[in-house]
């Protein structure tokens, strides 16, 4: 094999941003692309940070950590380790881990302002990929394995080595005279991928042209990933307020496979999961929602009207509230609200964000004028709680979701607790999407705590 050379590798790097960061653990793959990257870093007159994850898992690891940072200085690459603190796991050892990697790397990204994280991911790690997938019974999309470029939270994961290799990689630290390190737990019959991996080199099933077949499965996920996102697009509605509304006509309407689909990225958007929900809990939402009867599932309170479906946060699976003064960047409550930080700025000190919570409104607001058959309308709610004498804050647009025939105690007793509010010595102060507050503040706090987009980032996430 030839060492890839930097006009290859430029042409796999579309999209990148410079300065970008690379994760390198010190083997052959990571550390041929910290070297390709920083090569073509030079050539835009820009340059790379190389960051490494100690696990802290094995004895060795804080030297190899060194060593890494050795070679990358010897390149005059930035290097940096991050390391994962706190206490280790028994039991899926190396999925934990590998949640914890991406955890570090992506949060080292935002604070440095970052958008790009390379990853070094090949062909054989693409063709094991698949023989994992294939043995957990996956589908066509987890079949079409790890897509190239993904993005995360506002990260772009790009994978440019995917099509080439290992034995190119090898090549390229040869033609550099750069050692790397054999991590043993590659090959550690402890782990299944371990296992795989061994049975694969004694039978000769890794090879280029799994690859190729991997590539066809990728472009008939990628057409019915364009069907879903224009499904989505027709029939799903997401209302600043947390909740997300599906239009039953247009759904039922669906072919099954997309319609399974969509309620999958629905329950991954509430969940916001690395992977899909698995198929036979799909199954069973599909089943459910033809009985047209409300359950919760998945952290999700299901509720139907003669139009729509309304998906609602499950009460007892809304995430505990936290300081607002520990606020240091924009952080996801309850895998739904954004809260930028700059929040702090408004509120007293002591201020804690958390859902809103039973009884609140039967606590703060006249019973009495929130009693009506008729559906609430767009800031009709609102308007009720600024009668009681509440401040009134500017939340034009404001939007508590319709019911056409439903008792108002679904909304009043399952959909409102979950807002988020800010709290202040165990009172609430402030619940910006019902426009109220008891504090003085001339801004919208919605600015502040806002909805994830609907499509954020990616509808599935490989990495």
């Amino acid at each position: 094999m030839i060492p890839i050379t930097l006009s290859e590798f430029e042409q796999s790097m579309e999209g990148a941003v410079f300065p970008l960061a690379v994760a390198v653990s010190g083997g052959s793959d990571s550390l041929a692309l910290m070297l390709l990257a920083h090569k073509l870093a030079q050539k835009k007159g820009s340059y790379v940070i190389a960051l490494t994850v100690d696990h802290g898992l094995r004895e060795e690891s804080r030297e190899e950590g060194r060593r890494v940072a050795q070679w990358a200085q010897a390149q005059n690459i930035q290097h940096v380790i991050l390391d994962w603190v706190g206490d280790k796991p028994t039991a899926r050892i190396q999925e934990k881990a590998r949640k914890a990697r991406y955890a570090l790397l992506t949060q080292w990204c935002h604070q440095n302002r970052i958008s790009t994280l390379l990853l070094g991911h090949h062909q054989q790690d693409q063709e094991e990929t698949f023989w994992l997938r294939l043995s957990s019974g996956s589908g066509l999309t987890g079949l079409s394995g790890m897509k190239k470029r993904t993005v995360r939270d506002g990260i772009l994961f790009l994978r440019p080595i995917l099509d080439f290799p290992k034995e190119c990689l090898v090549a390229t630290l040869s033609a550099h005279n750069q050692e790397w390190i054999e991590d043993p737990s590659n090959h550690n019959p402890h782990f299944f991928r371990g296992r795989l991996r061994q049975f694969l080199s004694e039978e000769g099933l890794v090879s280029g042209r799994l690859n190729q077949v991997i590539k066809k499965l990728q472009m008939d996920a990628d057409f019915i990933q364009s069907s879903l996102e224009n499904a989505i697009a027709h029939v799903v509605q997401a209302h600043d307020s947390g909740y997300l509304a599906v239009k039953k006509e247009y759904f039922s309407a669906l072919h099954p496979a997309i319609a399974k689909r969509l309620l999958s990225f629905l329950m991954q958007w509430f969940s916001n999961a690395d992977y899909s929900p698995r198929a036979t809990q799909v199954t069973g939402v599909m089943d459910k929602i033809k009985k047209g009867i409300p359950f919760t599932t998945g952290g999700i309170y299901w509720v139907f009207s003669h139009e729509e479906i309304f998906l609602f946060r499950e009460r007892r699976a809304i995430q505990q509230g936290f300081s607002i003064s520990s606020l240091q960047e924009k952080t996801l409550w309850d895998q739904r609200f954004w809260i930028d930080p700059q929040l702090k700025e408004y509120v007293p000190e002591g201020t804690i964000l958390g859902s809103l919570k039973s009884g609140w409104l039967n606590s703060t607001v006249e019973t009495k004028s929130l009693s009506r058959a008729t559906p609430w309308k767009s800031g009709e709610l609102s308007e009720a709680i600024q009668k009681c004498h509440m401040k009134k804050l500017d939340c034009a647009g404001a939007h508590v979701p319709r019911n056409d025939n439903l008792g108002k105690a679904i909304y009043l007793h399952q959909f409102v607790p979950t807002l988020p509010a800010l709290w202040v010595k165990g009172k609430v102060v402030a619940v910006p999407h019902l426009c109220y507050a008891t504090l003085e503040c001339e801004k919208d706090l919605r600015k502040f705590i806002y909805l994830k987009p609907l499509f954020h980032d990616s509808l599935r996430f490989t990495i």
